[in-house]
């Protein structure tokens, strides 16, 4: 059937069609190609002509013909529009046997020589390949931001590696100075035993004994505890999972390292200390905490002190822990910058600048939050504030 006699077609309409930016054609309940236009006929390389009276087929790759004739039957019995868009898409195939995706919208129409489908046909490969470049592309992101990832993670556990390092040398560095205060702490039991000792060999006395070996069993226990506090100081912290820490016995163990440091007996200690909920962590860290913040409060107090030590509950959810001095006070404008690593206002043989950094870094890892000022009446302030635990197996030691 040629065009000068489509049925249902006058001039003005195919005009229209004619110049239409799709391609159209118009196709019988048989599958026949009726029409089409210019568009559609350059989109496959043939003459307009050449497509009359052909079956659709003729634009459909071999291999997906047998299945679309049967998709034409079935349509044929059920006609019923359907739009262009998302999942409309086809593959088509020129005269010279390109092959190329297509985008195909139906409109089932009744004419005066019968019932008709309108096929819109739009060349989609532009599209495609657009939205292939970007699948690339998104690809490529996702395989940088993979990598990236990756980097990051190295670089944090290489972070937290040299952070247990710094803490771990930080330690010993403290260990160093303890060492001659722990000495006196430990000789001066030694010298009671070992008269205790002496005068036991020789007693006859069953109750004088007795005595001597109660003296014994004190100064003993006075040793281990003091050897205890400095090996639960200087040890790792455990890698186990956290534990319930008591906040008391953190202090308590922290004054006593201090005590038998060579600055430990020029100062006097406040301790008000409330029963509190225990927080979640690891006991070696938080006793490190509070151990740098007396050292660095005696170390602020430029002759005879005071330093306050408090906790309490703060809500159902958080304690907080306070240390406060009434030495000289930090400088306003160095406040911001203690935590810093390596930021020291101290001399060159009081310390690498490292200690409040690593108490920060501590108090953080545990959801922490740490502050600073100056107090009206002179020294500083530092508060804690840590989460409470949850329900936790004991601590064990």
């Amino acid at each position: 059937m040629s065009n000068a006699n489509d049925p249902g077609i006058d001039e003005v309409s195919r005009l229209a069609l004619q110049v239409a930016p799709s391609g159209v054609l118009v196709v019988d309940d048989g599958g026949c190609i009726n029409f089409v236009n210019q568009t559609l006929a350059d989109m496959f390389g043939y003459r307009a002509e050449e497509l009359l009276d052909e079956p659709v087929e003729i634009l459909i790759p071999q291999q997906f013909a047998t299945t679309h004739r049967k998709h034409v039957q079935n349509y044929a019995r059920g006609p019923q529009r359907r739009d262009m868009g998302s999942g409309r898409d086809l593959e088509g195939i020129s005269k010279d046997g390109r092959r190329f995706p297509v985008e195909v919208g139906l409109r089932p129409t009744q004419t005066p020589g019968g019932r008709m489908v309108v096929a819109t046909v739009i060349d989609i490969s532009g599209r495609k390949a657009i939205e292939e470049r970007l699948r690339r592309h998104e690809e490529e992101l996702e395989r940088l931001v993979a990598e990236r990832t990756r980097e990051l993670e190295a670089a944090q556990q290489e972070k937290e590696r040299m952070l247990e390092q710094l803490i771990q040398a930080e330690k010993m560095t403290t260990v160093g100075t303890l060492v001659s205060g722990i000495g006196h702490e430990i000789n001066n039991p030694l010298y009671v035993l070992h008269a205790a000792a002496e005068a036991l060999r020789d007693e006859q006395d069953i109750e004088k004994c007795r005595a001597l070996g109660d003296e014994i069993l004190r100064q003993t226990t006075r040793i281990a505890e003091t050897v205890k506090n400095l090996s639960r100081y200087a040890r790792p912290a455990s890698r186990q999972d956290l534990q319930p820490v008591d906040l008391e016995e953190v202090v308590a163990d922290a004054v006593r390292l201090v005590r038998q440091s060579p600055l430990g007996d020029r100062v006097e200690f406040k301790i008000s200390t409330a029963t509190v909920p225990p927080v979640a962590a690891r006991f070696e860290e938080i006793l490190q905490v509070v151990f740098n913040l007396l050292r660095n409060a005696i170390q602020a107090i430029p002759g005879d002190g005071r330093i306050e030590i408090d906790t309490r509950q703060a809500g159902d959810d958080s304690v907080t822990l306070c240390i406060q001095d009434n030495g000289s006070g930090i400088p306003d404008k160095h406040l911001k910058r203690v935590f810093d690593p390596f930021f020291t206002t101290k001399g060159p043989d009081q310390g690498e600048g490292l200690g409040l950094y690593i108490v920060r870094q501590i108090v953080t890892r545990y959801a922490g939050v740490i502050s600073v000022e100056n107090v009206a009446t002179g020294g500083t302030r530092f508060e804690i504030r840590f989460p409470v635990a949850a329900e936790t197996p004991g601590r064990e030691e």
